[in-house]
């Protein structure tokens, strides 16, 4: 894995999930406590899911995990939704914030903060 950080944006590599690519909205939450706020069409950054975050798969248009396989709970429930997912991108709580616009490129394994104009 690895983080770069080029013409103010940040790309992290995890492991691909399904070969979808989306863009939009992240929304940080950390712990499911934190998710109360997620907004139709929010892509979700957390560190690892389980069955309590299941409400929130129908709005959410993409899914990044810091912990996770190819079998975990996250990756599953993303491709039962056919949802852009990437798992085990570390730092990804840290790195990027809720508000930001990014790019889930799950064919490749890469998330990226996109530049602000």
């Amino acid at each position: 894995m690895y983080a770069s950080k080029f013409v103010g944006a940040v790309k992290l590599e995890g492991t691909a999930i399904t070969s979808l690519v989306g863009k939009g909205r992240a929304y940080v939450a950390r712990s499911l406590e934190d998710a109360q706020d997620i907004q139709n069409g929010d892509i979700l950054i957390t560190y690892t899911t389980d069955i309590g975050w299941s409400p929130y798969f129908p709005l959410v248009s993409g899914v990044v995990t810091e912990l996770g396989g190819l079998n975990s709970h996250g990756a599953v429930i993303a491709r039962e939704f056919g949802l852009p997912c990437i798992v085990g991108v570390a730092n990804a709580c840290e790195l990027f914030k809720t508000g930001d616009t990014i790019l889930v490129d799950g064919e490749r394994g890469l998330v990226t903060k996109l530049a602000e104009n």
